[in-house]
């Protein structure tokens, strides 16, 4: 199974599990109210698969950085196999925020992918699941596979 897939089965099992309902990115809206609502909003996380070496390098530079969930290595466990979840977000705006993560902007707190070292050679798997409740959903995921990195808004200094 690819990578996205296995991300794919993993979110859904916990929302399923929760009773988070995923729902179509697809609805009606109306312009007369004061601010339109196109979509309920999506969950979305971040996997890579990592060998044992490159999850303890990740770990340490994401320490180094002061941007890492926890301080234990033992809390970084992977979905299924060598896939571990690197970042779970929430997006009112569909695909806004996942974007946004994958460089190094300017004042908007992101997780910055492409600025770890280690990560530089990896292949993502990121999945985007429309529901019904995403604070929820986020939170969820986050208790059932804790990710890595947290999000700041400075810039990465080489």
């Amino acid at each position: 199974m690819s990578s996205h897939e296995v991300l794919l089965q993993a979110m859904r099992s916990v929302l399923q599990d929760v009773g988070i309902a995923e729902v179509p990115a697809a609805g009606e809206f109306s312009l007369g109210v004061k601010k339109p609502t196109l979509y309920p909003g999506a969950v979305y996380g971040f996997a890579t698969r990592l060998s044992p070496a490159d999850r303890q390098s990740l770990f340490e530079e994401a320490q180094l950085r002061r941007l890492c969930q926890f301080a234990d290595i033992e809390h970084f466990r992977p979905i299924e196999g060598d896939l571990h979840p690197i970042y779970w977000g929430k997006d009112k705006f569909l695909g806004t925020r996942p974007h946004q993560h994958l460089g190094d902007p300017k004042g908007t707190g992101v997780i910055r992918l492409s600025t770890y070292e280690i990560l530089k050679d990896k292949t993502f798997a990121c999945v985007s699941l429309t529901v019904a409740d995403y604070f929820l959903a986020e939170k969820r995921l986050q208790q059932k596979f804790p990710d890595l990195l947290k999000t700041t808004k400075e810039r990465f200094a080489r």
